[in-house]
């Protein structure tokens, strides 16, 4: 087994200024190369990445040209940051919504530990702060905005290809601009995607909603608490046995409704599997696991070897270190 040892980092930075350009800076020839990976015509020119952006995400427009300008202006970094139509790429994932008492969000974020960024970035890039878990330069992968909204996402196991946008843009969307379940479903529902993902929410009043979307497909829309890497009841993909996603869709069932289970039993049980996944040469290892709370607008976050980091929009502290995996 290949130990990793990765740097995850917990920035405050409210606009994007020289943290995000910083990273930016590092990374960008490897998200070029992610870009380029299928050519240079297999991705969309600038007119259709700015056409997709004014048609679905009318209010993200400015952020994603200041952020153009930022990172030096030119057609690659304008079709990059506009995450439409992207390169595919897979993830794991296990998550759901604790529903006794006080509803949590819980969540394992399962993917290559060369490719996760590690950054979790508290902003105020509109009227609403933001605390997320960042991909893609300024997407999201799960996270909480001042409303106590919080999302998550999981591949849906389908490796259909379609037009549309990357899904943590799409979150990030949710983030800035919604305050309720149901206004999110109604956000996700209507943008198109261009992979297969689940994605579920929890509000401040505890309403709790599943969504599975995929390309040119209607989405599938559920209360049903908790998400993995297939979609319907049983899908048999590739990816989905490959992943173990029936046999851990079974186990967050068995514990969500095991009377002895409690909430921090039932966090617990993410460090271990199948909810655990440790095959990161394949890239398929847990990295984080997250918890967030909406009545408290705080979070907790994860690792092995029993290290932890609580941050909240009441109290939220700069931070980096390393994590063995």
């Amino acid at each position: 087994m290949s130990y990793f040892q990765k740097r995850f980092q917990a920035i405050d930075e409210p606009t994007p200024g020289k943290q995000w350009l910083t990273f930016y800076n590092e990374s960008k020839e490897g998200y070029k190369k992610w870009f380029l990976k299928q050519g240079e015509f297999n991705r969309p020119n600038y007119l259709k990445c700015k056409t997709a952006m004014q048609t679905h995400m009318p209010e993200l427009v400015p952020m994603w040209e200041n952020l153009t300008k930022l990172a030096g202006g030119g057609d690659f970094e304008a079709r990059l940051l506009s995450l439409y139509c992207p390169t595919p790429y897979l993830s794991g994932c296990s998550q759901a919504v604790w529903l006794r008492y006080n509803p949590i969000l819980v969540r394992n974020y399962d993917y290559d530990p060369k490719l996760c960024e590690g950054r979790l970035i508290k902003t105020k890039w509109h009227d609403t702060e933001v605390i997320a878990m960042a991909d893609c330069l300024w997407g999201v992968l799960d996270g909480m905005n001042e409303h106590g909204l919080s999302v998550s996402l999981s591949f849906g196991g389908k490796e259909d290809v379609g037009e549309g946008f990357g899904i943590p843009l799409i979150l990030r969307y949710v983030l800035e601009f919604c305050k309720t379940t149901q206004e999110a479903t109604d956000v996700i529902s209507r943008i198109p995607t261009h992979m297969a993902y689940n994605i579920t929410i929890l509000d401040k009043s505890f309403c709790v909603t599943t969504i599975e979307v995929s390309p040119n497909s209607t989405p599938l829309i559920s209360q049903t608490p908790l998400a993995v890497n297939h979609q319907g009841d049983f899908e048999l993909t590739n990816y989905a046995m490959f992943s173990q996603s029936h046999a851990r869709k079974q186990a967050l069932i068995d514990k969500l409704y095991d009377p002895l289970y409690t909430i921090e039993s039932f966090i617990n049980s993410f460090e271990y599997a199948p909810l655990f996944a440790s095959n990161y040469d394949k890239g398929f290892g847990t990295l984080y696991t997250a918890v967030y709370n909406p009545q408290s607008l705080a979070m907790e976050f994860r690792w092995p070897h029993n290290i932890r980091m609580y941050q909240s929009f009441h109290t939220f502290e700069p931070m980096e270190f390393l994590v063995t995996l």
